[in-house]
């Protein structure tokens, strides 16, 4: 058996090769694929199940930090502290600390010495503390937050606001004084060089240290409004009412769309000054 296939083999390849020698070819047809001018066509594609997970509608968000649940020395969980590898060790510190009745909070300190390599050169924070919420769809909502400077240790100026990104929306300032300003637009940590700097309204508010003080700050795209408060005694008393700043548009424009916040930040000078501030209960809702 096994000489027959050999033989048959043998002869097959003489064929082939006579074929090959008088020049007889094969031609083979090339096949016209269907899909290739419409690759995405609903014969030609079938979509994974594994895409599914990503959503096409905006997810709106909001937040609520008490900080009560966090753990004690600790960075709180949803926050993210700017460091820089320049940064000295602990040059900067957001820590959860057991206050009064078991009420925790954050103790933020700064030693003022680095800053961002950011090329414009402009004044930047050394301390940048920072979480995310979206209102894209709303456009419009409002943020709290208390803060208190201390005595019993060296203390730091320190600004509590909202942003898009980089660039302020609105914040407040307790300063080296204790006076309180407003700052509307401008990126709170440089300087594009176009005169978006943002404007700083002065207020006639000069606070006390070791008082725990409540702002909040609003903002509606709808209106092109932003204001800024001051909790009194219970009453809120109006620091600050006024349209977005230029540099919240699109390509600093007028006819730019305004661009909503979506960062609650925190942050202290680069003063080459350690110092302490203290932040509790944040909260960020829908303005109805």
């Amino acid at each position: 058996m096994k000489k027959i296939m050999i033989l048959m083999l043998l002869i097959f390849s003489v064929i082939l090769s006579a074929c090959q020698e008088q020049g007889v070819t094969v031609e083979e047809t090339p096949e016209d694929y269907m899909c290739k001018d419409q690759p995405l066509s609903e014969s030609c594609y079938s979509p994974s199940d594994d895409l599914d997970f990503i959503s096409t509608d905006p997810v709106e968000y909001v937040i609520s930090e008490l900080f009560d649940t966090e753990r004690v020395n600790q960075s709180p969980r949803n926050w993210l502290l700017y460091r820089n590898e320049e940064y000295a060790i602990d040059g900067v510190k957001a820590i959860i600390t057991d206050g009064v009745d078991g009420n925790r909070f954050v103790r933020m300190f700064s030693d003022g010495l680095k800053k961002p390599p950011h090329p414009q050169s402009a004044p930047t924070p050394t301390f940048i503390f920072t979480t995310k919420f979206n209102l894209d769809i709303d456009r419009k909502g409002w943020m709290e937050g208390s803060l208190m400077i201390p005595s019993d240790v060296p203390s730091n100026p320190v600004t509590l606001g909202v942003s898009t990104g980089a660039v302020n929306t609105i914040s407040v300032t307790i300063g080296s004084d204790m006076k309180v300003s407003v700052q509307v637009g401008g990126p709170f940590y440089y300087y594009s060089g176009t005169g978006d700097g943002g404007d700083v309204f002065s207020t006639a508010h000069t606070l006390s240290q070791d008082i725990w003080y409540r702002f909040r700050l609003e903002w509606d795209a709808s209106t092109n409004n932003v204001k800024a408060y001051l909790y009194v005694s219970g009453n809120l008393v109006q620091l600050h009412s006024g349209a977005f700043h230029i540099s919240n548009r699109v390509n600093a424009l007028m006819s730019g769309m305004i661009l909503v916040p979506n960062v609650v930040r925190v942050t202290m000078p680069r003063n080459y000054m350690n110092g302490w501030a203290y932040l509790d209960n944040v909260v960020v809702e829908r303005k109805v």
